[in-house]
Order: C-alpha cells, then structure tokens, then sequence
C-alpha cells in the first residue's frame, strides 16, 4: 500500500475551499448596516467587501484615489468570457479575510481578518509576511500579488504610469 501523498496546489486548494466554505457558512461577516456595496456581476458581496479590507493594507498609498479593489475583483472575475481556473483560485482566495476557520487557523483568533480595525489588519497580515509558517506566507504574498495585479490592470494607473496616453 503507497502512502497518501498531497502536492503542495492541492493542499492549497483544499484549505482555501475549506476557508471559503467557513466564510460561506457565516454570510455577512463584513456587510453591517451602513456599508454600501456596487452593483456587482461577478463576485459576492462578501467577496468585495473583503477586497477592500485588503485595499485598506496592500494599497494605503495608492497614486488613484477612486481606486477600488473590489470592483477591480469584479470586473476581472466577471470580464473573462469563458471560465478559467484562475478565476476560481482568486474567488477562494477572496473568502480568506471574512473565514473564521482561516483566523483560527492561522492566528488562533475567532476574528477574521475583514472584522478587524485597519491597524489590527496590518499587523495581522504584516505577521503573516514574516511567519515561519508557509502557508502563512504564502497566503500572505499571493493577495498582495493579487492586489498589485488589479491595481496594474485598472487603465488610469496604467496612464498614472506612463503606459496609456
């Protein structure tokens, strides 16, 4: 009999289903009274929301102040005209920061990270950056990388920078 072996992707993917499944359990994590949400064609708006709890960490300095990293998500998720596995990876991924089951699994708390305060939020993710754990980092650098790829994709950074005239 072989030993049950896991590769390393499907050990991600497994744990950020398993992440998104919590985070689907409890809807409404993120969206109290008060919070406005776009009109939305791709993704939840659980998954918005949560994008913009990332806006407020990876993007504090961002050179577009109507910058929004939420419907950047959306149109990225809803723009492609055929389904692709990227787009499935990115919504799980897009559940981390409201799952209770990610915080206690990686920081042992039963608040997630979209319910912290932004200075909570940065330390939290700024300890994921240097944990000793991977998944921790890995975690970590894949939303930022998430982040930074929205932002570089929306056409007024792109003119921001040079690109577009």
């Amino acid at each position: 009999m072989e030993p049950f072996t896991l590769s390393r992707n499907r050990f991600l993917k497994f744990t950020l289903k398993c992440f998104a499944l919590t985070a689907v359990s409890l809807k409404g994590v993120n969206c109290g009274p008060g919070v406005v949400t776009p009109p939305l064609r791709g993704i939840s708006t659980e998954e918005y929301h949560n994008f913009r709890a990332l806006q407020e960490v990876f993007l504090q300095d961002c050179p577009i102040p109507e910058f929004d990293l939420g419907l950047a998500l959306d149109n990225y998720v809803y723009g492609h005209p055929y389904p692709i596995e990227t787009e499935s990876v990115i919504q799980l991924l897009a559940s981390v920061p409201s799952s209770v089951l990610a915080a206690l699994a990686l920081d042992f708390s039963f608040t997630p990270l979209a319910k912290l305060s932004p200075e909570e939020r940065i330390n939290r993710l700024l300890s994921w950056k240097t944990s000793s754990l991977g998944i921790k980092r890995g975690v970590y650098s894949i939303l930022r990388q998430i982040s930074f790829f929205l932002l570089s994709s929306d056409k007024q950074y792109q003119k921001f920078v040079g690109y577009l005239t």
